[in-house]
C-alpha cells in the first residue's frame, strides 16, 4: 500500500490576479491615498507607494506580521482596490465597508478570478454603487470598476450593521450565536466541528482548553457550557470571527493572530481542539494543518491532548505522526475522521 503523504495543491489565482490589477490600474493622482483591502501576495502595496501613492492596509484576516481587524481605518480615501473575497457573503460587507470610507467620485477596483466568482461581483456591488464596468480580463481572471457616488442610500457603516444571530442545534441542546458574513459556512453548523463535539470525551473540570482556528468559538463555547468550570483561551485568523466568538463565548480569552502568532509557546493546555482549515479559496493547503501539529506540544501541558477534525481524505495522521508518538482515530464517518494526538516525540537538539 502506497504511503499516504501530504501534498499541497498549489493556487497561482492570488499571483495572477494582481499582476492583472496592476498592469490594468489607470494612473492615480500623485500623493493621493489608496485603500488596499485583502491583498493576499504582499505585492499591491510597494507597486502603489512606488507610483508615489499614499497606501493603507486593510486585512480581516492577519497574515504573518500584518494584523487582522474587523473593518477598515476611517478616510477619506481617493481610490480603493480589493481583493475579491473567498467567501462570496464576505464580497457586499466588504464593498459597503470600504465604500463608507471613500470621497465620492473615487474609483473602487475589485479583482480575482473567474472560477472564484468574480465575474457575478458586479451584481452584488450594483445596488450600493451603481454601474460597474470591467476594465481588464487576462489569465482566467478580471478587474471591475466602480465610482462612488455622492449618495449612498442603504449604506451600512459599521459591523453592527452586519451582525446576525443563528440557531445552532449543538450536543447540549439549540444555542444562539453570533454572526456576520463569511463567519458560517452558509449559515449553518460544519458538520466536520459537529462530529468533533460529538466524539470528544468527557472533559475534567480543572481542563484549560485552547480552541485553535476556532471562528465564531462554537466548540469552545459549546465545549464550556458542558463544563462551566474549565478556562478556554480560542485564536483565529479572522479579526470578524473573533469578534462573534467574544460575544458568543465572553468568558473565553479571544485573540486574533495568524497561526500560534497569538498563543505564547508555553506548556498552558491540557487540551487543545480544532477544525482547521484546508482549503484556502480553490487550493488545498495542509500548512496550518502542520503548523498545528508542530506548535502544539511547545504549549501542551504534561498528558495533553490535541483533538482535531478533518475531511476523511486528508491524511492528518502524516503530520501527527512526525511530532506525536501516540495518534488514534478516534470517530469516523463517510465524510470525516476525528484524531486524538499525545505524547509528543523529543527531539534531539
Amino acid at each position: 500500500m502506497a504511503r499516504k503523504t501530504l501534498t499541497t495543491k498549489p493556487n497561482t489565482r492570488d499571483d495572477d490576479a494582481t499582476t492583472v490589477l496592476l498592469d490594468a490600474l489607470p494612473p492615480l493622482d500623485v500623493g493621493g491615498s489608496v485603500l488596499v483591502v485583502g491583498d493576499r501576495t504582499g505585492r499591491v502595496a510597494p507597486d502603489l507607494r512606488n507610483r508615489s501613492l499614499e497606501v493603507t492596509l486593510w486585512n480581516r484576516r492577519a497574515q504573518a506580521n500584518r494584523p487582522g481587524t474587523p473593518w477598515p481605518a476611517p478616510g477619506p480615501y481617493d481610490a480603493a482596490v480589493v481583493r475579491l473575497p473567498r467567501i462570496k457573503a464576505e464580497l457586499e460587507m466588504t464593498i459597503h465597508a470600504v465604500a463608507a470610507q471613500l470621497r465620492p467620485g473615487a474609483p473602487l477596483y475589485v479583482y480575482g478570478a473567474n472560477d472564484e466568482g468574480i465575474k457575478s461581483a458586479p451584481s452584488r456591488m450594483e445596488p450600493l454603487l451603481g454601474e460597474v464596468v470591467s476594465i481588464d480580463a487576462r489569465k482566467h481572471c478580471r478587474v471591475v470598476e466602480a465610482l462612488r457616488p455622492e449618495e449612498l442610500p442603504g449604506l451600512k457603516q459599521s459591523l453592527d450593521d452586519f451582525k446576525s444571530s443563528l440557531t445552532l442545534d449543538l450536543p447540549e441542546g439549540p444555542v444562539e450565536h453570533a454572526s456576520y458574513p463569511g463567519v458560517f459556512a452558509k449559515g449553518q453548523l460544519d458538520p466536520g466541528t459537529a462530529a468533533l463535539l460529538e466524539a470528544l470525551p468527557p472533559i475534567s473540570p480543572k481542563v484549560r482548553l485552547l480552541d485553535f482556528a476556532c471562528g465564531a468559538g462554537v466548540i469552545g463555547g459549546s465545549l464550556k457550557r458542558r463544563r462551566p468550570e474549565i478556562q478556554v483561551w480560542m485564536t483565529d485568523i479572522d479579526a470578524v470571527s473573533v469578534e462573534a466568538a467574544k460575544q458568543n463565548v465572553p468568558e473565553a480569552q479571544v485573540a486574533c493572530g495568524d497561526r500560534w502568532a497569538a498563543v505564547q509557546a508555553i506548556r498552558h493546555f491540557h487540551l487543545i481542539v480544532s477544525n482547521p482549515p484546508i482549503h484556502t479559496g480553490k487550493g488545498r493547503d495542509y500548512s496550518i494543518l502542520t503548523d498545528l501539529a508542530e506548535g502544539a506540544p511547545m504549549r501542551m501541558r504534561d498528558k495533553g491532548q490535541l483533538w482535531i477534525v478533518v475531511q476523511r481524505q486528508v491524511p492528518a495522521d502524516v503530520a501527527l505522526k512526525e511530532v506525536f508518538s501516540r495518534v488514534t482515530m478516534a470517530w469516523q464517518d463517510t465524510r470525516y475522521r476525528v484524531w486524538c494526538a499525545e505524547n509528543p516525540i523529543k527531539k534531539r537538539r
